[in-house]
């Protein structure tokens, strides 16, 4: 459904609550409550400890079509750095320009804007025939196993580590950094490309009957939407009437 056929749910589901006297919302106030329901949403898909079934992305068929419209393919190219060429629907990867702090073999990358959590990832190194498996390490794995021979990386196992933007520019008015991932490669290795399928950070809602070609729809799969609208509804009975916010909260649980 439409951001706007979204907001009509909402209202009529919120309004019946109050016999039809409910507070006031525009589309504004409407638009932040669809999100953060929407974002509620996707947290439980992902996250199987955030739903009662324990099944998280990709658990089963329904899982897997849940958020598939949030999965996206970005590339960095040695022969491309800066992504101009890349098909269209792919996402450009690029070597950060900050390298500062990186491990001794370790290279950032900065990642596509609406980068949110990694799916799969592979790395091909230069005068390598194939891909390697990257590995996600914490900091006390690295720190643990980078210089055995046995456990560091090689030619068919790259690890990855966390690592924040460079600039954080909340409340200022130069944009922030892109969001950055190290690579921790072989020693003396280059990378030729870098492939990540990843899940994006869901766009907001935008409701707009004033101007409907404002408006900004759910990408999310149509079989969320009733369940956003819903979340919705629970989210503003917090503000209201707080007996019934936990009986839509149980409910909500039971539906999930």
């Amino acid at each position: 459904m439409t951001s706007n056929q979204m907001k009509f749910n909402f209202q009529l589901k919120f309004d019946s609550l109050f016999e039809f006297s409910a507070p006031a919302y525009d589309d504004r106030q409407i638009s932040y409550l669809l999100t953060e329901a929407q974002f509620r949403v996707f947290i439980k898909r992902y996250n199987p400890l955030a739903n009662k079934y324990q099944k998280g992305f990709e658990a089963d068929e329904q899982r897997r079509r849940d958020l598939e419209q949030l999965i996206k393919p970005a590339l960095y190219d040695s022969s491309d750095p800066t992504g101009v060429a890349l098909p269209d629907g792919v996402e450009p990867i690029t070597q950060s320009a900050q390298q500062g702090g990186a491990h001794p073999e370790g290279v950032f990358f900065d990642m596509p804007i609406d980068f949110l959590y990694s799916v799969e990832e592979a790395v091909k190194l230069v005068d390598e025939p194939k891909e390697a498996w990257v590995r996600p390490v914490k900091h006390d794995e690295y720190l643990a196993n980078i210089n055995n021979p046995y456990k560091k990386p090689y030619k068919d196992l790259i690890w990855r580590m966390d690592i924040s933007r460079y600039q954080h520019a909340e409340g200022t008015s130069t944009a922030a950094s892109a969001k950055r991932t190290e690579l921790i490669l072989p020693e003396a290795a280059t990378v030729d490309k870098y492939r990540v399928r990843y899940l994006a950070t869901p766009p907001e809602i935008v409701v707009d009957e004033f101007d409907p070609t404002n408006q900004r729809h759910c990408v999310l799969d149509e079989t969320l939407h009733r369940e956003i609208v819903d979340e919705a509804v629970i989210i503003a009975q917090a503000a209201t009437q707080e007996e019934k916010y936990q009986l839509g909260v149980n409910e909500q649980q039971r539906n999930d």
